[in-house]
């Protein structure tokens, strides 16, 4: 047997729903000061619409004994039917629509036909491209001539996905999982790097003309992880926090890139950023940023929003390109926003003359920072997060991807924006954590209606003490959120009868050698979770515990 070692680019996917769960505690320095809940007295609830799902099987492989024994050929032969299977795969599970009225004249002719297989499968899941992994390849087990390659894949979906798919009545799978048929035209094999992406869109095996083949795959939910934060102590290290918003070129008569693109331009203003320009016609490429400044971390950060829209490049195509692969380089934050999918990458103009492929970012210059990038755009969790993960730079450790499995439509992306740059009435930036920014997605009325399925990727490692936690401070006596801190990241609470310092956390791993985690309770509600002493300090100055 041969064993095709692949890297696994496999970092979590979970779709949160909106759950009723109370507003974190605001940084006033006013009333009284919350109670802190040890562990273990608050029930632990945790709602989420999709999962993650690991897909398992074997396919036949055809190919000489010389092409078995060269193992960049063999890899290139598994590979090819991998992506065949994973391509008709997504297109079985896939949700599916005829088609787009993108003239707006009352009806979808052949040219604007989407799906030629509506009635196929159709679960509101998708494969993700590069997630193949313990790819081994070795003779057929059935005593034929010719190789067999076994793999597992990544797939996500709604959290019910195993009960959706129709099993398969020959098989016995584990407890958990789920073992169900593909078919597929036989034999096929396709080129990574060149995909017909039409061929699932029409494909249905019950009135494909050609043989057919049949394959066992075992389906199994992939464990989620915990909650975290963005790396906002990264962004706002340098004194920076800088974010752009890319928008892609819409083909449809609306031009809903530039109404989206006009209503950031006036949710900035509303949210007090000083605009580059008085409006919105006469922004362009050069206008720069818009401009706020906060507090964070108890330090001084200037937020910079920068805005790019398709008509700004009408007279330099290659500008527009090299713009979109610089800014998502050189951001914190990096928003694209437009249409997307499988095998695809950012579609920025009418004649594609700018069009950024999924390929070109492999081999860009991007630095090692950490970074956040929104890909807001049609079923980008099939590849957009590992496109920047198959450049040497990026990684799931220094590098985050919000995605999404079925059709989007671009609601909630100043809500994202909001949850990145919010603060408090003085100014003092109060972000969000991961689960309650893509909650808050899937919990938008159209996002739930339309099934969008928004997720995070790369998180697994993220701090899960709040970035602006003063962990010096815990235990220390106060009599307000600022004698602790920054008032975002710490708050002075009262445990046992006496007010100290305690710094928010969404983890009990998240908290210091020598400090327990809780939540506060305010009003007989249990809020945010913090890390706190469990010992009287001996001095208000003094750090050490007695």
């Amino acid at each position: 047997m041969s064993t095709i070692r692949l890297p696994r680019r496999s970092p979590w996917f979970a779709a949160l729903a909106l759950v009723g769960a109370c507003a974190p505690a605001g940084s006033s320095d006013f009333g009284d000061a919350p109670e802190i809940v040890p562990n273990g007295k608050a029930d632990n609830y945790y709602s989420s619409i999709a999962s993650e799902f690991e897909v398992s099987g074997s396919m036949r492989v055809d190919m000489t004994a010389d092409e078995y024994a060269d193992p960049t050929v063999r890899e290139a032969k598994a590979v090819e039917r991998i992506t065949a299977l994973g391509l008709y795969l997504t297109g079985y599970v896939t949700d599916k629509f005829e088609g787009i009225d993108e003239n707006d004249d009352g009806e979808i002719t052949e040219d604007e036909i989407f799906f030629h297989n509506v009635g196929y499968g159709g679960f509101y899941a998708m494969v993700r491209n590069y997630s193949y992994d313990d790819v081994a390849v070795e003779p057929s087990e059935d005593g034929e001539a010719g190789y067999e390659v076994h793999f597992t894949l990544d797939m996500a979906g709604p959290k019910n996905l195993l009960s959706m798919i129709p099993p398969s009545a020959d098989a016995n799978p584990k407890p958990g999982s789920l073992a169900f048929e593909l078919q597929m035209p036989e034999g096929k094999a396709v080129d990574p790097d060149s995909v017909p992406r039409g061929d699932f869109r029409r494909f249905d095996p019950r009135d494909y003309p050609g043989p057919l083949e049949t394959h066992v795959l075992s389906a199994r939910v992939l464990p989620e992880p915990s909650n975290a934060y963005p790396a906002y102590a990264d962004f706002v290290s340098d004194g920076v926090f800088d974010i752009t918003l890319f928008y892609g070129y819409d083909y449809n008569t609306a031009r809903s890139d530039l109404r989206e693109a006009r209503e950031a331009f006036d949710g900035l203003k509303d949210l007090g950023f000083k605009a580059p320009v008085t409006t919105f016609d006469a922004l362009d490429a050069d206008s720069g940023p818009f401009i706020k400044a906060i507090k964070a971390g108890g330090k001084s950060v200037r937020v910079e929003v920068r805005i790019f829209t398709e008509p700004m490049y009408t007279s330099n195509r290659k500008a527009q390109h090299d713009t979109a692969l610089s800014e998502i380089a050189a951001r914190d934050v990096f928003f694209y926003n437009g249409h997307a999918g499988p095998y695809f990458g950012f579609y920025t103009d009418e004649a594609r003359a700018a069009q950024v492929n999924y390929w070109e970012f492999a081999d860009y210059p991007f630095p090692t920072k950490q970074q956040l990038v929104i890909a807001q755009g049609c079923q980008t969790y099939s590849q957009y997060a590992d496109m920047l993960y198959a450049n040497p730079a990026k990684s799931e450790d220094n590098l985050d991807v919000i995605t999404t499995v079925n059709y989007s439509y671009g609601i909630g992306t100043f809500e994202i924006l909001e949850s990145l740059v919010k603060t408090d009435r003085k100014g003092v930036h109060t972000p969000d954590d991961f689960y309650t920014i893509v909650s808050n997605l899937n919990g938008e009325w159209w996002n739930r209606q339309k099934q969008v399925f928004y997720g995070v990727m790369g998180i697994d490692g993220n701090a899960q003490l709040h970035p602006y936690a003063n962990v010096d401070a815990i235990g220390r006596s106060c009599k307000s959120n600022t004698d602790c801190g920054d008032a975002a990241g710490n708050v002075c609470a009262s445990f046992s009868g006496a007010k100290t310092c305690a710094a928010k956390a969404i983890a009990p791993s998240a908290c210091p050698s020598g400090t327990t985690h809780g939540f506060l309770g305010e009003s007989g509600t249990l809020t945010t979770g913090v890390c706190y002493g469990v010992r009287k300090l001996v001095r208000h100055d003094s750090f050490a515990m007695s």
